[in-house]
């Protein structure tokens, strides 16, 4: 029973990592695609071009 039961957990464990290891990437991408926009922003690139090239809305873009 007890090594089924640490088989169950160290799954659970694993899954977990697994699953906060992707977000963690997610949540990295969509970070730097937001700097990459404010600094063309910045640079005086048009919104629209900044858009299709980051792939943010022009509404998050403007924001920033």
């Amino acid at each position: 029973i007890y090594r089924d039961w640490r088989n169950t957990l160290e799954y659970a464990v694993e899954e977990a990592e697994e699953k906060g290891l992707k977000k963690g990437v997610k949540e990295g991408k969509a970070e730097e695609q937001r700097l990459i926009a404010a600094n063309l922003k910045n640079q005086g690139v048009d919104i629209e071009t900044i858009a299709r090239c980051t792939g943010l809305s022009v509404k998050e873009i403007d924001d920033l």
